[in-house]
């Protein structure tokens, strides 16, 4: 997790592995000491699917960033995503006893305890635990339940899980590269923590972060994480989609869909379709690639808005739809995503005011800034917790019941 106070973190990508080395000011903020990148090999929809060629990969990421920052690397954060992770909310309830009575810090520590002990597959396990509200004798919305007098506390949370099998695959990788594995954090809310404001969460928001395989969603709310999910489309077929109607090679429609990407046609000349299904090879204009990229653009991010499915809760969101990742990038997405969620949009690729940002070269950092971040807050809200649990204030009691997003130990068991 860090060293003294230092913090390294890698984002398995599914384009590049991202790793950075931060450290923590004395007020809690972060500034970035070095970075690194690689092509990823190996892994795919959050799995080593080749160890050996994985393994490799940890390994020239870490020594790149042990040589940009002069440190030498033990273990690090890591993040987990894939269509293995399941997105569910979990409550339960707690009797507090034969009457009512003033509920106390314990009985949160016991109806935690219960939503962590809800049945799973068993080949799953927890991965977070994010509570979303406190109810006593069913009056809901409560922030802090300690000290209201009640005869039943009931917790409604909301828990993401994964497959156990990819999760130990992900802690060997990293083992067989001599590092050691310091904690996961699911990648959509490392990003969320990265890119999105207190404010936003509150008033509620979508996360999508388009990546190379799949784009990643999650839903905030009242400060809470609503649900997340993955749609195992991204970039890479936006790419595909360009070289197979061009006829063109994958690697220089990766290069026209970085320089002149569109995806609304709207924005270019309108042209025939037609050269698409001639002999000869179409020549490139605007207007084809708005036509090419356009239909699989829009399916991504409707994809997003079904997989959600509550549009009455979609439509509460007050602050809109927050899109990051390297599929996003192409000119319009903004504005398609504007069309098919009916919400205003913002693009964002990095939190604001981070130190040392300028040593980051071109690509998506949002989610490794985010682990960084993730593995920050948890150091000193813990400091704080535990001093002011000490001193016995109201903060201390509101820290330990909304404290951060409980993670699972890093064994898989």
């Amino acid at each position: 997790m860090s060293q003294g106070s230092l913090i390294v973190a890698c984002d398995f990508g599914t384009t590049a592995f991202r790793a950075l080395v931060t450290e923590i000011g004395a007020d809690g903020s972060l500034e970035i000491l070095g970075c690194s990148q690689e092509p990823t090999e190996g892994f795919q929809d959050g799995d080593f699917v080749n160890l050996a060629a994985g393994t490799r990969c940890i390994a020239r990421t870490m020594r790149a960033l042990e040589a940009d920052c002069d440190i030498y690397v033990t273990g690090f954060t890591y993040s987990a995503a894939g269509s293995h992770l399941r997105s569910v909310r979990s409550t339960a309830q707690l009797p507090i006893g034969p009457g009512p009575r003033p509920i106390r810090a314990g009985d949160v520590e016991d109806v935690r305890g219960r939503v962590r002990s809800m049945a799973l597959p068993f080949d799953h396990r927890i991965l977070t635990v994010t509570p979303v509200e406190f109810a006593v004798d069913r009056v809901r919305g409560i922030v802090d339940p300690v000290g209201r007098v009640g005869s039943q506390l009931e917790m409604q949370a909301h828990l993401v899980t994964g497959s156990r099998s990819v999760l130990h695959n992900l802690q060997n990788a990293i083992e067989t590269a001599k590092y050691r594995p310091q904690g996961e954090e699911v990648d959509v809310l490392a990003a969320g923590e990265s890119l999105l404001t207190g404010p936003e969460r509150e008033a509620g928001v979508i996360l999508v972060d388009m990546g190379g395989q799949c784009t990643n969603w999650a839903v905030y709310r009242q400060g809470a994480v609503l649900s997340c999910g993955t749609v195992p489309l991204g970039g890479d077929h936006l790419t595909g989609d360009l070289a197979h109607g061009l006829r063109i090679s994958v690697s220089e429609a990766e290069r026209v869909k970085q320089l002149r990407g569109v995806v609304l046609r709207s924005l270019v000349d309108a042209v025939s379709i037609d050269a698409l299904f001639e002999e000869e090879r179409p020549a490139e204009t605007p207007g084809l690639v708005a036509a090419i990229l356009e239909p699989r653009c829009e399916e991504i991010l409707s994809y997003v808005k079904r997989d959600f499915g509550d549009l009455r809760e979609l439509s509460r969101l007050q602050a809109g739809v927050v899109i990051t990742g390297g599929g996003s990038r192409c000119e319009g997405t903004r504005q398609l995503c504007e069309e098919v969620f009916d919400l205003p949009v913002q693009a964002r690729y990095l939190p604001a005011g981070l130190g040392g940002s300028d040593r980051l070269p071109p690509g998506q950092w949002a989610t490794v800034i985010g682990l960084s971040m993730c593995v920050a807050r948890d150091a000193v809200d813990a400091e704080t917790v535990e001093q002011s649990a000490r001193d016995g204030n109201l903060l201390g009691r509101l820290r330990k019941v909304f404290r951060p997003r409980e993670r699972a130990a890093t064994g898989a068991g």
